[in-house]
């Protein structure tokens, strides 16, 4: 059946919490794919006046919604625009600072520990189209 299975797998996972600001809650399900692909991240302390959620769609391949889920909010937090309080442009250079880092040899072995193996013949990740 390729990447899609003949019925839906329809076990939820859910989770929820919080702190003194915001309350959230959250629920995903693998559906028609072969395998989970999605993931995500909550953050309720970014810092003392912040919190991050982040919902990561793997297309296809879960390794790189994994790491962004890992790595996204770390380097939202290291740019110097979010200290200056620019949070747009530190969200868009941390976009950006991820596909650095998944070219980078240690990005490379961080998506291998993530799940998918990397083709070492084409540079490609399996499972990502």
């Amino acid at each position: 059946m390729g990447i899609y299975l003949s019925s839906p797998k329809k076990e939820k996972f859910s989770e929820d919490g919080g702190n003194g600001r915001p309350r959230y809650g959250l629920s995903s399900m693998q559906g028609w794919r072969a395998t989970m692909e999605d993931a995500h991240a909550t953050i309720a302390d970014l810092d003392a006046t912040t919190s991050f959620f982040g919902v990561y769609d793997g297309h296809g391949g879960k390794v790189v919604a994994k790491f962004c889920s890992k790595f996204l909010h770390q380097q939202i937090l290291k740019n110097e625009a979010y200290a200056a309080g620019d949070i747009g442009t530190s969200v868009q250079k941390a976009f950006f600072r991820m596909d650095e880092m998944m070219r980078g040899q240690r990005g490379w072995r961080e998506l291998e520990a993530l799940g998918d193996k990397i083709n070492k013949f084409t540079g490609m990740i399996e499972g990502l189209i």
